[in-house]
């Protein structure tokens, strides 16, 4: 397994559940951390929480400007980008649960934004980087809803897809330069998404917790470079019940 100690890592949407359970999972490892978020401070609270070298840009994964000024922010403070983590997402835009029926252009386009754009943006910007120096990870968070669609969250399930045909594609295209793309599919992940708009109405019995998502992703980092996977589908074990 390769040693993550030193390396610089991005994480898009670091003060949601997973991307702050990665931030605690990678600096145990001795990473190098670059945590994007909207929230000045919430980052400002992760930082405090980690020990190691940390660089916090508050920022929209969804503006092409911000994700370009990201990664000449992070090569100006570390001098090299070695993985990128997309974990930026939103359920919901709105309150309440909708069909897409019901679901306006608006609400479509802004989950599309934050998912599907934020992810492409984050990773064009930092292939140059990762081109220049023929080796790079990233992993790009997906869902098993891009398998399957959930009713209620059609365009959450189709920015899911999205990511999935996104990574796939790019992964063909940069594997021969050293650069590794992998995709992670958890099910449902106990994150404060499930509070988003009414949706913990379908929130599911048996969850993932987002520091074993965290877990998984230091696995995926962590790989020989011949190794990767990819459409990797984590799922909670069910609870067992007591006899008796």
């Amino acid at each position: 397994m390769e040693d993550l100690n030193g390396r610089v890592v991005i994480i898009t949407g670091a003060a949601g559940g997973i991307g702050s359970a990665l931030a605690r999972a990678l600096s145990d490892k001795g990473a190098r951390l670059v945590l994007l978020d909207r929230t000045a401070e919430a980052l400002a609270a992760l930082e405090a929480d980690l020990d190691t070298e940390t660089l916090s840009i508050t920022c929209d994964v969804a503006s092409e400007a911000e994700m370009d000024a990201m990664a000449a922010a992070t090569l100006d403070r570390f001098g090299q980008i070695d993985a990128l983590v997309t974990t930026a997402a939103i359920l919901r835009a709105g309150d309440g649960m909708r069909t897409l029926a019901q679901t306006s252009y608006a609400e479509w386009r802004q989950i599309i934004d934050v998912n599907l754009t934020g992810t492409f943006l984050a990773n064009r910007a930092v292939l140059p980087a990762m081109q220049a120096a023929k080796r790079g990870d990233i992993i790009n968070l997906s869902s098993t809803s891009g398998r399957q669609g959930r009713a209620f969250d059609g365009p959450y399930s189709a920015s899911k897809a999205g990511i999935i045909g996104l990574s796939e594609s790019l992964s063909e295209e940069v594997a021969r330069e050293g650069i590794r793309v992998q995709t992670l599919l958890p099910d449902a992940v106990d994150t404060g998404l499930w509070g988003q708009a009414g949706g913990s109405a379908l929130k599911p019995r048996h969850m993932l917790t987002p520091d074993r998502v965290a877990e998984v992703i230091v696995y995926l980092l962590s790989l020989p470079r011949d190794t990767y996977l990819l459409n990797s589908i984590v799922v909670p074990a069910p609870t067992r019940r007591r006899k008796g």
